[in-house]
């Protein structure tokens, strides 16, 4: 009883210092601030029945743009239904921080707890959900996506070492949803970790001579892709139709944002940018806790090995602690200027921008050895007292959970009102805009003076009259002398179509802004143009998911009319 009050007890200071800024009833200012206004355009496009939703219709200085067709939708989804709940944009963002916190905190324990018991649970737990990158991430860059990505980390290998432990089809289904979760929420997490956690698997099996359990692994994460197909595959596919490309040059080329050995002990906190060498005006220090319990760890694996190699050796502990280090060393390497010529040979790994995004697998898997690091020592009273003496270290960290100042007005940043989105918040996300669009100032400075719709040549008598607007449906009355072009101002995308009358008709593209355009004949007629899912990658993508739902509702119904395979 008193172990799980102090287990209990603990979890919560280890919550409570991740989280106690946000009790503060403001909020505070980010590099990346356009979270709220994400979770607007999310909430619009929900509540106007757009699902999946890939449109934006204020992004793009009212134009529009496939945002949630390429930026990972989950953190968003979820918060738009905290503001369809009826809680304030800003109230929402802050759900989603504490929802962060406590995935982290809640699956480091899980995960811990299956590998270390309680007392390297709570290490594991202090140890990941207090890592200053993680803090880097909701105070100091406002990276939302990725801490929720992060939060599912530990869900992953909890998954996989249960089911292997106990066969038990329950696990395999925590795998499969954290493995889905962490797409959904940042697929640059997921193209760093993924591919570990299914070497993990292999080596694992491998190690515990349990090979024939392969196929269903490979099912879980064949699964896993599947029911995200709908996200993945237009935007891996589609991504090429958009400025995106342009934003990997200049600043954000990955060359100017390689680490440097030092960094990862310098405690420097800052709330700075990432720059070319080492001088950045942003932390990438490990953590006092994590760097000791790192220098724990290799006394205490230095004495068992020095006293039984052997059987050491051949443990499941011995396994564990190889995979991680070796994880943690490929993850920090890679960070790392020396890293440059594997960079540029791995096109793939350019995608990322930041090489030091991988701190998000390292933090995870140095996180782990920590926690190894209690469940060497054999002696009780000695195993409490280190484990307790970290603990403390760890809660040091609590520090760098909170914002450089709050704002006076939190809604000077943080807004749901579309013409602001349109109007101030589109120049700091421009990424997604439809290439054909023209320039961002040139596009900043002729959209405020566009009206939602218009012709070419308007002649006198020529009306028209919107009959019905939302995020991805407008239709027009119009009353023409002679054909013409009828301009909408949305941004053409594949997806577009149109129609006159209820006839299917050509969108041309608006050489000169990229905007949709229909020839419309002379005459009284009903245009309508509507965002759709015509394109190969989305039906695709689309017929996957819900095949992948299906499946997996079934498979894992407790009403399901199957023996459980698995567990044989």
């Amino acid at each position: 009883m008193i172990k799980k009050f102090l287990t209990t007890f603990f979890l919560f200071l280890i919550f409570l210092a991740s989280s106690y800024s946000l009790l503060h009833r403001g909020f505070f200012h980010v590099h990346d601030f356009t979270h709220a206004a994400r979770i607007a355009e999310m909430a619009r496009a929900l509540v106007d029945g757009q699902l999946p939703v890939r449109w934006s219709e204020n992004f793009g200085f009212g134009f529009g743009m496939p945002l949630f067709n390429f930026y990972a939708p989950l953190p968003y989804f979820v918060g738009a239904i905290f503001l369809q709940m009826g809680f304030s944009v800003v109230t929402s963002l802050k759900l989603l921080y504490f929802l962060s916190n406590f995935l982290t905190m809640w699956g480091a324990y899980l995960l811990g707890k299956r590998l270390f018991g309680r007392g390297g649970a709570l290490i594991l737990s202090a140890a990941y959900t207090l890592a200053p990158y993680r803090a880097v991430n909701l105070f100091v860059r406002g990276a939302l996506s990725e801490a929720w990505a992060m939060a599912f980390l530990p869900f992953v290998l909890w998954g996989i070492i249960s089911f292997i432990q106990t066969k038990q089809r329950k696990y395999l289904l925590v795998l499969l949803l954290s493995l889905a979760a962490i797409v959904l929420s940042h697929n640059l997490t997921a193209l760093m970790f993924i591919p570990l956690s299914a070497l993990f698997v292999f080596l694992y099996l491998l190690r515990e001579k349990q090979i024939k359990l392969l196929w269903q692994f490979i099912l879980i994460y064949f699964l896993a892709f599947a029911l995200t197909a709908f996200y993945i595959l237009p935007a891996l596919f589609e991504k090429n139709l958009t400025m995106i490309e342009q934003i990997f040059s200049g600043y954000f080329h990955y060359s100017n944002h390689f680490l440097y050995i030092r960094q990862f002990f310098q405690n420097n906190w800052q709330y700075g940018g990432s720059a070319w060498g080492p001088d950045d005006g942003i932390s990438f220090f490990l953590g006092q806790g994590q760097l000791l319990g790192l220098l724990g760890l290799a006394y205490l694996s230095i004495k068992v090995l020095w006293q039984k190699a052997r059987i050491f050796t051949q443990s499941k502990a011995f396994f564990f602690l190889a995979f991680f280090s070796l994880a943690s060393i490929l993850a920090l390497f890679l960070s790392l200027q020396r890293s440059l010529p594997i960079w540029e040979q791995l096109k793939f790994l350019q995608y990322m921008q930041f090489p030091w995004r991988f701190l998000t697998v390292a933090t995870f898997f140095i996180a782990l050895l920590i926690g190894a690091s209690s469940y060497l020592i054999r002696n009780n009273y000695y195993r409490y007292t280190y484990s307790f003496l970290l603990l403390i270290v760890l809660f040091f960290n609590l520090t760098f959970f909170r914002p450089k100042e709050y704002l006076d007005d939190a809604n000077s940043l943080y807004y749901e009102d579309a013409s602001r989105i349109s109007s101030e918040m589109s120049e700091i996300l421009p990424d997604y805009i439809p290439a054909q669009m023209p320039s961002l100032k040139l596009l900043k400075n002729q959209a405020s003076a566009l009206p939602k719709f218009w012709l070419d040549d308007q002649k006198n008598n020529d009306k028209l009259e919107l009959m019905f607007a939302n995020s991805f449906r407008q239709m027009l009355a119009v009353e023409l002398k002679e054909e013409s072009l009828v301009n909408f101002k949305v941004a053409y995308f594949p997806g577009w179509q149109a129609e006159v009358d209820g006839e299917v008709r050509e969108i041309i593209v608006n050489q000169s802004l990229g905007n949709i355009q229909v020839l419309v004949p002379a005459g009284s007629h009903k245009v309508a143009i509507f965002f759709s899912e015509n394109t190969l990658a989305r039906k695709m993508g689309d017929g996957l998911s819900i095949l992948a739902l299906i499946v997996t509702l079934y498979f894992f119904s407790p009403f399901a009319k199957v023996k459980d395979k698995l567990a044989n």
